[in-house]
């Protein structure tokens, strides 16, 4: 993901991932299931507490110890480091075409579906 490291893009998966919000230890346990070298729970502490101060995570106190939850759902944030990276070119309709030529046809249904569904009609004028 834009400007998360390899942990961190792999904590918010683990997060993403939940459906309420997590400890630190259940995060740890989830990614050290799944590694040959575990990660010191100090280590997922800290990442998760960057990616909190980075606004990526929300937390809050559930007796001794944070509860975090992510500020946004994946497809939010996809949708918004879509847009934001639009924004960086200099001609969006070429970086579009662009976009799409590399989309292949499951992608290119899943557009075509989205414009059909979310996009006003071209006859729906307000005059």
């Amino acid at each position: 993901m834009w400007n998360l490291g390899s942990l961190e893009a792999e904590v918010m998966d683990r997060i993403w991932s939940s459906d309420e919000p997590v400890t630190v230890r259940d995060v740890a346990e989830e990614i050290n299931s799944a590694r040959a070298q575990p990660l010191a729970y100090t280590t997922v502490m800290t990442t998760m507490y960057k990616l909190f101060r980075k606004g990526w995570l929300d937390r809050s106190k559930s007796g001794k110890q944070y509860v975090y939850a992510p500020v946004e759902a994946r497809d939010a944030c996809v949708a918004r480091l879509m847009t934001q990276v639009l924004g960086k070119s200099a001609d969006p309709e070429v970086a579009l075409l662009h976009f799409i030529e590399g989309l292949g046809s499951e992608g290119s249904t899943a557009l075509r579906s989205a414009l059909l569904h979310h996009l006003p009609a071209a006859d729906d004028s307000d005059t």
